[in-house]
């Protein structure tokens, strides 16, 4: 008899429903100006079938890194539950538009990804190509390069 209670208390147990977690609360910020070279990096992401998390996604122009020599930075970096990319908006207003690509894919990859600057990729070189190495270099190849190196990663 007590066993047979005991299992009947242990069925009841089991049959409590779990506790939902809450849905976590995202921030989404993007500077106008900035949104078609970003949506160009996530649509590319996309388009080679490179997946990303969900998470708080917050790139915009900042005064506060105009006293530096920073053209941009990957604050969320090896943060895996933010994307956070200051870019500064008097450097960015000097940049060619290949420039300005250049800087985005290099910003987003390091918060994103967590990808290391690298002398062997071009995107992902310490410093930015000046305006005429950057009139030489073949972006979308480029592009190319830093996508395939984004998707082995993840596999």
């Amino acid at each position: 008899m007590y066993l047979k209670i005991l299992l009947i208390g242990l069925l009841f147990v089991g049959c409590e429903k779990p506790t939902p977690q809450p849905e976590p609360v995202y921030t989404y910020e993007l500077s106008k100006e900035l949104e078609p070279y970003v949506f160009e990096y996530l649509s590319t992401l996309d388009k080679f079938g490179i997946e990303i998390k969900r998470q708080s996604f917050i790139v915009v122009f900042d005064a506060d890194i105009m006293s530096t020599p920073l053209v941009g930075q990957a604050k969320g970096m090896f943060n895996n539950d933010l994307v956070y990319v200051k870019i500064n908006p008097r450097l960015w207003n000097q940049l060619t538009r290949k420039q300005k690509r250049h800087l985005i894919f290099h910003e987003l990859s390091h918060d994103m990804f967590n990808i290391l600057h690298t002398e062997d990729m071009e995107l992902m070189k310490p410093s930015m190509a000046s305006p005429a190495q950057s009139f030489k270099m073949n972006i979308e190849q480029e592009i190319i390069n830093l996508m395939m190196y984004i998707r082995n990663e993840q596999s």
